[in-house]
């Protein structure tokens, strides 16, 4: 990996962090010497990034801001990563962690449609490798890990990230920053070799199946629940080892799953 100047991580946070996944993440990070982290905490996710790009752009030395929220865990490379593409803006590809699940990747809206709505990327358009940016049809992305270079913030006016000027009932205050980054003379690219994971609450919920057997089901809201096969749960049950060192007691008389599988093979 190449030699880079130092920035700054600019995270939005309540109080705490909402998923210790994320401070673990954040803690293994590796980043260029001298890079701060400027935390700030309330509801205002865009004042909470601004606040961040404000100190960044007061240290000469800080020639990046990095933005991510506080729901994401990450590889301890990916910023280093991100840096090695040298782009005036560049987010890693993330998932929007509300069914349908599509990556929070964006083209031009349609004409006539909905103030602040954009037709999404389908998973299945999206190259395996590689960056893809308004070649590909790219207008605006989601802010989480979005890399901005010095150059770009110092082109651009404060406030950088505004609320409710990309349609009046959302916040849209990272594709309102694609779009005033764009009209300043920047494009925006993503890179599908950095992936961010994106954590959300869901809840577990003991159900039956079809055929009368206990399963467990992940409640992912919107009305989508997916329900894991029986055998998976008796698979885990038979290799999944507890920090606490418990010990789970598998009833020897009944078969494996893998007794199992090769008796239906049979």
């Amino acid at each position: 990996m190449q030699l880079h100047p130092p920035g700054a991580i600019c995270i939005a946070s309540g109080e705490l962090a909402r998923f210790p996944h994320f401070t673990h993440s954040m803690l293994h990070l590796l980043r260029p010497s001298g890079t701060t982290i400027e935390m700030h905490c309330g509801l205002n996710v865009a004042a909470n990034f601004n606040a961040g790009v404000r100190r960044m752009l007061a240290n000469p030395l800080l020639q990046w801001a990095w933005i991510m929220g506080d729901d994401h865990e990450f590889d301890q490379t990916t910023l280093l990563r991100m840096l090695d593409r040298e782009q005036d803006v560049l987010v890693p590809l993330v998932v929007r962690r509300q069914p349908p699940f599509i990556p929070v990747l964006f083209k031009v809206p349609v004409e006539g449609g909905p103030k602040g709505q954009f037709p999404p990327f389908r998973w299945d358009e999206l190259p395996p490798h590689g960056l893809i940016g308004p070649e590909q049809g790219l207008f605006v992305a989601g802010s989480a890990g979005m890399l901005i270079r010095r150059r770009v913030l110092e082109a651009m006016r404060d406030p950088w990230f505004e609320v409710g000027l990309a349609g009046m009932d959302l916040l849209n205050e990272d594709v309102y920053f694609c779009q005033k980054a764009q009209e300043a003379g920047f494009a925006i690219y993503a890179d599908m070799d950095v992936q961010l994971d994106h954590w959300t609450p869901m809840s577990l919920r003991p159900i039956r199946t079809d055929e009368g057997d206990w399963t467990v089901a992940i409640n992912l809201g919107c009305e989508l629940q997916v329900a894991l096969p029986p055998y998976f749960l008796r698979q885990l049950m038979q290799t999944v080892k507890e920090e606490s060192t418990e010990q789970f007691a598998i009833d020897q008389t009944r078969p494996t799953v893998a007794s199992t599988e090769a008796a239906v093979e049979r």
